[in-house]
């Protein structure tokens, strides 16, 4: 169970990180948690619903952010994919930047509904410069 002061700790990291660091892209919501899992981490979801959009708002994440990673996740419905990237803030909270796009076989392969694959920075570069890179 969180406490209070854990709480305004990570909502005191993300609101210092996004005044230093003025990111464009629209955030849908922001949820900060703590469990056995994942420890204390903070949930950024992005509003962009177009994959060059989302994919350059991810890479703008990532400029700002270490130990970074990049993943695919197709939900269980099997209509979208997650993009999502994970890293750290400066003062090292666990963060993730995620959005959602449309499934397309034709950039997303073989991923199955529930999957989850990596993704290559490159990947998500090509993503953003054109929409039409497979993640493979």
């Amino acid at each position: 169970m969180a406490t209070t002061t854990t709480m305004i700790r990570l909502l005191h990291s993300i609101r210092g990180h996004l005044t230093t660091h003025r990111l464009p892209a629209e955030i849908a919501s922001i949820k900060v948690d703590t469990d056995m899992i994942n420890g204390d981490h903070v949930v950024v979801h992005l509003w962009a619903v177009q994959l060059p959009a989302l994919a350059a708002a991810l890479l703008d994440w990532a400029d700002t952010l270490t130990a970074i990673s990049a993943t695919a996740w197709r939900p269980p419905g099997g209509h979208s994919v997650h993009l999502s990237i994970t890293g750290r803030l400066a003062d090292e909270t666990a963060v993730e930047v995620y959005g959602g796009v449309d499934y397309t076989d034709e950039l997303f392969g073989d991923l199955q509904p529930g999957g989850r694959q990596s993704v290559a920075l490159p990947i998500l570069r090509s993503w953003a410069a054109n929409g039409s890179a497979v993640a493979a």
